[in-house]
């Protein structure tokens, strides 16, 4: 019988609050983010100390930093000027990047950032040590974050916990620097994805070109126009780079097409466009003013436009298979911003009279991405993955071992009959499962799945949808597919019971603790009951204002100590964080899974989810009157009348185990006993017995 500590409702109660309290007011020493680049209030000589002055470039976005003698010293640039990668927090890193003549990055410093995880948790000196290997890498080279097998590549180590944050920041810095370098003139884009149009011995077919993505496709009907209700074209438009022969020499006639690539000069590539519907992508501007308003391209914040010098006329396309087109173009992308081996965007800018005035327009902007395949253009040494592939090829070990790991799990529950025959077999399942799953997954890979995703799901529903967040962490991707399938069917105690390495650390403890003689305690079922009801509330509360101010969120999101567990050591946090997770653990010692059970959100999430699951454990008639279960379910998902709560079952087995066990199951016992009285004097009486208990099943 377990002692009764009611004092630990006022002890628990105190330390959540203290650590809500500490997370609402905590706040962090940085200004808002800048808007420009301006040198004399950011320290611009902290990424170009070369230089002792700085003044801003005409007619561009970046400053030119200048010696002591007035000799050019490189630039400064601000990223956000440049770039638009998305962080974890859905916000772009704000960061300076300096580069030299040589095109070499002299330093890179984030300004601000609106990461979760270094806003409360891991040191933002990590990212700063992070940023501030760059310097003096060039900014051609290609620099990979964790490992790689490409042998012109640089590799440099990840954030543990911030993957996506230090992806992010990759990106960033090198995009900064290359599109400063080909401003101003010291990197060609040659330099940056070098690479070769692919040539084959046979044209393509238009319905190749487009199978094979060679050609894309934008559509605008007159509905997105607002020209009718209509679903027709507004324009019908296909698109591609044309240097390939098998490509330019299929969408233009053989002699236009020789005649257009011995006119291009280095850099340069033919761009064409086929266009059908009841408007024109062409326009007019182009005939009074020598301007194409209505089309261009963008890759990053590179804009490319085209003149009437850079166009061709394309009336008909000998394509075959091609269909029949109103108009076509061949543009000549010149300057050397055009980068083949990279993805850009046709945009296209849409006009029709709104009706308010003889000469007013109104003009809507569509686009449409694409990037050459492969078997058109290459890339020398590989193109740079994308951040959630790069995230993948990292991790790609510890993926296969987790998702191994997780069929061990699945299996175990789809041979429920075998693995529940053995009450000692499934102890050592159990044991094994939750010592592995602790000191591999938790410990070594330091993937322990938090609210903090939930919250971030919710977001991205109601909001902007980013498939790549999610598959940003593959190891959480993989766990959240398992989490979703396994809840559904058998509750969530599948995954609270057998695989969360927090809940399974803390329940190991409590094991070792009772091995060793130290007293147990519990709370007594006034207080139980009620308690069980927080985390739906802190899981409640949680939703609205992470909705409402994401940082603000995951602060409060610090109710679950994952984070001083496995990423961030706890004695290198706040002291009220440090004395929270102590707290948390010395109570694990004498009480079984106390955060599990009273304040984990993510267990009374998944515990709402439980409500509908399918299989839950096998239960008899006679269940309802017997308490031997009961007094061994630790959890205490056993009701008074013998039916199990779904929302607090771990799925542990022991009392399915009890169900096929003939020395505890009281009805089973009672087999024997008829079968020693000689009331059950042949196999086949027996066998219709057990049938019968089997139909009470309930």
């Amino acid at each position: 019988m377990h002692s009764r500590l009611p004092r630990y409702v006022a002890i628990l109660a105190a330390a959540v609050a203290g650590c809500v309290l500490s997370c609402s007011t905590q706040s962090r020493a940085a200004a808002s983010a800048p808007t420009a680049l301006d040198c004399e209030r950011l320290p611009c000589a902290q990424v170009l100390p070369q230089a002792t002055r700085f003044e801003p470039a005409p007619n561009a976005d970046y400053w030119i930093g200048r010696d002591a003698d007035g000799n050019l010293a490189g630039w400064v640039a601000l990223s956000t000027d440049f770039v638009k990668i998305k962080a974890y927090s859905g916000k772009p890193l704000v960061t300076l990047v300096g580069l030299d003549p040589q095109a070499t990055i002299t330093g890179a410093l984030v300004i601000h950032h609106s990461e979760p995880i270094l806003l409360i948790g891991i040191p933002e000196s990590e990212l700063h040590d992070f940023v501030a290997s760059y310097a003096g890498k060039r900014a051609t080279q290609r620099i990979v974050v964790g490992r790689t097998k490409q042998p012109d590549a640089i590799s440099i180590d990840a954030i543990s916990g911030a993957t996506v944050t230090v992806l992010a920041q990759n990106h960033t810095i090198l995009e900064v620097a290359r599109s400063v370098g080909v401003q101003v003139g010291v990197i060609r884009m040659a330099d940056i994805s070098p690479g070769h149009f692919v040539s084959e011995p046979n044209p393509w077919t238009f319905e190749q070109m487009v199978d094979r993505g060679a050609l894309g496709r934008l559509t605008v009907s007159e509905a997105d126009m607002g020209v009718s209700d209509s679903s027709e074209p507004f324009v019908d438009l296909y698109f591609g780079i044309a240097n390939a022969p098998h490509i330019g020499g299929a969408l233009i006639r053989p002699g236009d097409y020789k005649y257009y690539m011995s006119r291009l000069e280095e850099g340069e590539h033919l761009f064409v466009i086929l266009g059908r519907g009841s408007s024109s992508f062409k326009g007019s501007a182009f005939v009074r003013g020598g301007v194409f308003d209505r089309v261009r391209l963008e890759q990053g914040l590179r804009e490319i436009t085209f003149r009437d010098s850079d166009y061709y006329n394309l009336p008909d396309t000998p394509a075959e298979g091609a269909p029949e087109f109103q108009e076509g173009a061949v543009f000549v992308a010149r300057g050397g911003l055009l980068d083949p081996g990279t993805p850009y965007d046709l945009i296209f800018l849409g006009s029709r009279y709104d009706k308010r005035g003889a000469f007013s327009r109104d003009f809507r902007e569509f686009g449409a991405s694409h990037q050459l395949p492969e078997r058109v253009y290459q890339v020398e040494g590989g193109r740079d993955l994308p951040i959630w592939k790069q995230a993948w090829v990292n991790r790609q070990v510890d993926a296969i071992i987790l998702v191994c790991f997780l069929l061990v799990v699945i299996g175990i529950f789809l041979a429920r009959r075998y693995t529940t025959g053995d009450p000692q077999r499934l102890a050592r399942l159990h044991i094994s499962a939750m010592v592995f799953s602790f000191v591999v997954i938790g410990l070594y890979m330091g993937s322990q799945p938090s609210v903090t995703q939930v919250l971030t799901l919710v977001e991205s529903t109601i909001g902007e949808w980013r498939w790549e967040l999610f598959l940003s962490e593959p190891l959480l991707f993989i766990f959240w597919i398992f989490i979703t399938i396994t809840t559904l069917i058998w509750g969530r105690g599948v995954f609270c019971g057998w695989v969360c390495p927090y809940g399974l650390m803390t329940e190991l403890i409590f094991k070792v603790s009772t091995r060793l003689g130290i007293q147990s305690y519990e709370l007594p079922d006034r207080w139980h009951f009620k308690l069980r009801y927080l985390r739906y509330a802190i899981v409640i509360v949680l939703v609205p204002i992470f909705l409402w101010d994401s940082v603000l969120g995951e602060k409060l999101a610090e109710v679950e100590p994952f984070k001083s567990t496995f990423l961030v050591p706890a004695w290198e946090r706040s002291g009220l964080f440090f004395g929270y997770w102590l707290l948390l653990l010395g109570l694990s010692v004498f009480m079984y899974r106390p955060f599990c059970r009273y304040l984990c959100p993510l267990g009374g999430g998944l515990a709402i989810l439980s409500s509908f699951r399918f299989s839950g454990p096998r239960r008899r008639r006679f269940c309802t009157s017997c308490k031997i279960c009961t007094r061994g379910c630790e959890p205490r998902a056993i009701q008074e009348d013998g039916s199990i709560d779904p929302r607090e079952c771990l799925s542990c087995m022991e009392c399915e185990s009890n169900f096929r066990n003939e020395k505890i199951c009281p009805p089973l016992i009672g087999i024997q006993v008829l079968e020693i009285k000689g009331d059950l004097d042949h196999r086949e009486d027996r066998k219709l017995e057990q049938m019968k208990l089997d139909r009470e099943r309930v």
